[in-house]
């Protein structure tokens, strides 16, 4: 019989797990966060996702996780997209975190801030070719609205997304409203 442990226990047992970088043990105590209801969950996540420290292979679980999870309020919902946002445009150490980041942030592109966060990476000649791309595809699978349909546009003149930028513009012109097919005309 499966006995649910308390949040502070799977708390303590996570930064129990010595050294930080046995990722094996903290992905195991992880798991057993998908089956509970409770907000100190998710700050306790978003914690693990912030900390720098903690090893890659568990950001980036926590990452996925959070941008899978089922978020019953806007404010968790915040939370979260910004979480992911500042991973976005300031993780310097995990390539792969920050690929993660501008995959799953396309899910949260309601949130304040977050288009703002594709737009710089995808804006961003110096940015590795494979971040702008997944930043790309975030947006697309954002879908159409005033923010990523005018990021949209700025990137028709890009080298890289130009042609791939006008084909979703033309794509998504019959979802539009009639005024912003007016400016693209």
């Amino acid at each position: 019989m499966f006995r649910r442990a308390s949040v502070d226990g799977l708390i303590q047992a996570f930064r129990a797990v010595e050294p930080v970088s046995d990722s094996t043990r903290k992905l195991d105590v992880l798991l057993d966060f998908d089956r509970l209801d409770d907000p100190r969950s998710l700050n306790f996540l978003i914690d693990v996702l912030s900390d720098r420290e903690e090893p890659e292979a568990v950001r980036v679980e926590v990452l996925t996780r959070l941008g899978d999870a089922s978020l019953a309020t806007r404010r968790r919902r915040r939370r979260v997209g910004r979480a992911i946002r500042q991973l976005l445009l300031t993780e310097t150490r995990s390539a792969r975190l920050r690929l993660q980041a501008a995959l799953e942030i396309g899910k949260f592109t309601d949130v304040d801030g977050t288009v703002d966060a594709l737009r710089a990476v995808l804006l961003d000649m110096g940015a590795p070719c494979e971040l702008r791309y997944f930043a790309f595809t975030s947006l697309h699978a954002a879908g159409p609205c005033a923010d990523t349909f005018d990021l949209l546009r700025q990137l028709r003149t890009d080298e890289a997304f130009g042609r791939c930028a006008q084909r979703l513009l033309a794509e998504w012109g019959a979802m539009l409203p009639l005024e912003w097919r007016a400016s693209e005309a």
